[in-house]
């Protein structure tokens, strides 16, 4: 399913959070954070399965620790991904694999919806 905001609560609030505004999601225990472009972190209890039920393809949870915005990345390294907003985000070479597939098919796939239009 394909939303273009998802909402998560934290205590009495809910938040609505537009997809194109998450840069990444950060993981620790039980608790997400959701790292978003302009604006505080919203950090919550939580389960990645759930968030990737909210969100499309762009998203891609390659590491347990993250699930990545790939609309957001500026460079893909093999020991990192550094976002646009200069976040570095290290992964291990197990990751970078499965990352670089997504990123491949997910930059390909913009390339053919884009000349389609």
């Amino acid at each position: 399913m394909n939303f273009e905001v998802i909402t998560v609560k934290k205590q009495q609030a809910t938040f609505a959070i537009q997809l194109d505004t998450i840069l990444y999601m950060e993981k620790h225990s039980r608790t997400i954070t959701i790292h978003v472009m302009e604006g505080d972190d919203i950090c919550f209890y939580g389960k990645y399965g759930d968030i990737m039920a909210m969100v499309d393809d762009r998203f891609v949870h390659p590491h347990e620790s993250y699930v990545i915005n790939m609309q957001h990345i500026f460079r893909l390294g093999r020991q990192e991904v550094v976002m646009i907003d200069g976040q570095r985000i290290e992964m291990g070479g197990r990751c970078f694999g499965r990352l670089k597939r997504a990123y491949d098919e997910f930059i390909r796939n913009n390339i053919r919806s884009r000349a389609e239009t």
